[in-house]
């Protein structure tokens, strides 16, 4: 199985790489590459750069995972997020039109205000990252039928920011304000993985659609597991509200739904709790984080 890579030297994409290198032939892009781990540096967003890697490479399956995943920035240069997210989506579906494409998307390109968001339901995004994702979601499914779509909400494992965070002010026995009424739905690396591969090997999928998700939780009581699980004082997680204070970009319910996934994939999603107790093994391994 030939992939290429998309994003190859960000957090989701060295998850990627490292999970199944020795399984796939993979070759890496990202914008500036890295010679020693087989990633090729290619301006995604310029048109002809990426009919040059078209002629240089032809592989059966498109894992896009590039883009700009930085709200603040999107918000504050919407031109360099639509390049980022859409126009490099648009260049690979050009470029390439015989391989599948799967685009790695959010939870952001729905609104927030009700959660449990179903792999069907309607997309109506409130900020401009979530407009770009929404965007190139909509023009790969329109201009493809080998394009493929899987949301995911927060991807963490033991590096994730959220709890690395965590972890060192709870070192520092310091206490940390987390808010009870901001929902979402974590996604586990090994979640994101598995149903991951199961895009990309399955022949004929038989939805364009997919969400990977944990269950729906607030990031209160998220961080009050991980205290727990992690051997620190949970009494040192505060209770927060969104209400007492402008929070941009955290919406009341951005929880992800996937009934559908699960089933029509055959895989099965585990407990926050059960996965947060067990990054201690994953610490020793862990991936440092970086802009996709």
């Amino acid at each position: 199985m030939s992939i290429l890579l998309t994003g190859a030297t960000g957090y989701v994409g060295q998850h990627i790489k490292r999970a199944f290198d020795s399984e796939w032939k993979i070759l890496g892009v990202s914008q500036h590459g890295d010679i020693d781990q087989n990633i090729a540096a290619c301006d995604l967003s310029d048109e002809s750069a990426v009919y040059e890697l078209a002629q240089a490479v032809s592989p059966d399956v498109i894992i896009h995972a590039a883009g700009d995943k930085n709200i603040q920035r999107c918000e504050r240069d919407p031109n360099l997020a639509y390049q980022a997210n859409v126009q490099t989506t648009l260049n690979l579906i050009k470029a390439f039109p015989e391989a599948k494409i799967i685009y790695i998307s959010s939870d952001y390109v729905f609104s927030g205000d009700r959660g449990g968001y179903r792999e069907s339901d309607p997309i109506a995004p409130l900020t401009v990252y979530g407009k770009t994702k929404a965007s190139a979601e909509l023009n790969g499914l329109i201009l493809s039928d080998r394009f493929y779509v899987l949301r995911l909400s927060a991807l963490y494992d033991g590096e994730a920011t959220f709890l690395r965070f965590l972890r060192e002010q709870l070192q520092s026995g310091k206490a940390v304000d987390c808010f009870d009424d901001a929902f979402y739905s974590p996604t586990f690396y090994k979640d994101f993985l598995n149903v991951l591969d199961k895009l990309v090997m399955t022949p004929k999928l038989s939805n364009r659609v997919y969400h990977v998700c944990g269950q729906r939780i607030s990031r209160f009581f998220f961080a009050k597991l991980f205290a727990r699980s992690a051997g620190f004082d949970d009494e040192l997680i505060l209770q927060a509200s969104r209400l007492h204070g402008e929070v941009p970009f955290l919406f009341g319910d951005l929880s992800l739904e996937n009934t559908m996934t699960c089933e029509s994939l055959d895989v099965t999603i585990g407990t926050h709790h059960a996965y947060l107790n067990s990054l201690e093994v994953l610490d020793e391994n862990s991936i440092a984080v970086s802009n996709l």
